[in-house]
């Protein structure tokens, strides 16, 4: 049995949202401008054939508030497009990690991400020089390294090692790029274990959204989703009230914010509704983790008794 599934024009809609509208905050312009000062420093030395330390830029946050997105758009707007193996030049590649990260795992994943497989029988430092190649012919300026906080569950030995190798990426050498680590909080303690690596790296830290502040805020944000759509807002999602509640939701993360905008606003569009309403968003989070009532933001009365740091699948069922 196969399935004829084809995308619909809400889909479309939906993903276009996604790809075209990117909401900026404070946070995702303080990493565009740590990346873009690194890089430009970096560009200056290799112009000018000065061998100097590059910096490297450490981006650390809770799930959901938008690290990932914030740097992908940052080196977009550098002219840094995403590219595939096969590309050249390839400006920047991206990396994401794995929880069983160990010097070794690390660079065979970056040699990967260039197209090329280790042998066995590679070592850490033999995959180095494949990729180091890699660098160099294929122009690449900046190495993204996305949940750098797996590298917590290696041992000792390799969490010495993979801060070398971390603190080596900047220095010149061949295969010098500048490094861009992407985490949650947990890193911190393998960026503050060691002051040579933490001197080589600008940290930007995500911050949680704040209901007294924040509020009018994610109204602006759900009505610039809303135009990019061509849907009104309705008066049950203008409220302060309703504003806490989608706070609340998103775990005050800024990210999860803009998803659970899009998932409501794609819920109207499927029911063919030209208004927004909270029942939008009531229904929305019900169906994406089945909980009870009384454990729906956008329901329950005593909202902000609910935790706002857990999945709530069939959360107190």
């Amino acid at each position: 049995m196969t399935l004829a599934l084809r995308p619909s024009d809400v889909d479309r809609r939906v993903q276009a949202l996604r790809r075209d509208i990117f909401i900026d905050h404070a946070d995702a312009q303080r990493i565009a401008r740590q990346i873009e000062n690194s890089l430009r420093e970096f560009m200056a030395a290799r112009e000018l054939g000065h061998p100097a330390d590059a910096r490297g830029v450490v981006v650390l946050g809770r799930s959901g508030t938008g690290k990932t997105k914030s740097v992908l758009r940052a080196l977009e707007t550098l002219g840094l497009q995403r590219t595939a193996v096969g590309h050249s030049p390839r400006g920047h590649v991206f990396v994401p990690l794995r929880d069983d990260v160990t010097l070794r795992k690390l660079r065979m994943l970056i040699s990967l991400e260039y197209g090329w497989t280790p042998k066995a029988r590679d070592s850490a430092e033999d995959i180095w020089q494949y990729v180091a190649a890699y660098i160099e012919r294929l122009e690449t300026r900046v190495l993204v390294l996305d949940e750098i906080q797996h590298v917590r569950a290696a041992g000792a030995r390799d969490r010495q090692s993979m801060r070398d190798a971390l603190k080596s990426l900047v220095q010149p050498q061949k295969g010098q790029v500048v490094p861009i680590l992407i985490g949650t909080p947990d890193f911190a303690e393998i960026l503050n274990s060691d002051q040579q690596f933490k001197r080589r790296y600008s940290v930007v830290h995500m911050t949680d959204l704040d209901p007294g502040v924040d509020a009018s805020r994610a109204i602006k944000i759900l009505a610039c989703y809303c135009q990019g759509v061509g849907l009104e807002l309705s008066k049950t999602v203008k409220t302060r009230d309703f504003a806490e509640r989608l706070l609340h939701a998103s775990y005050y993360a800024f990210g999860e914010l803009c998803e659970i905008c899009i998932l409501a606003l794609k819920a109207a569009l499927v029911a063919g509704d030209k208004v927004l309403e909270i029942e939008h968003f009531r229904s929305t989070h019900a169906q994406r983790f089945d909980c009870l009532p009384e454990m729906n933001p956008f329901i329950a009365e005593d909202f902000v008794s609910i935790p706002a740091d857990v999945n709530l699948d069939r959360w107190g069922e």
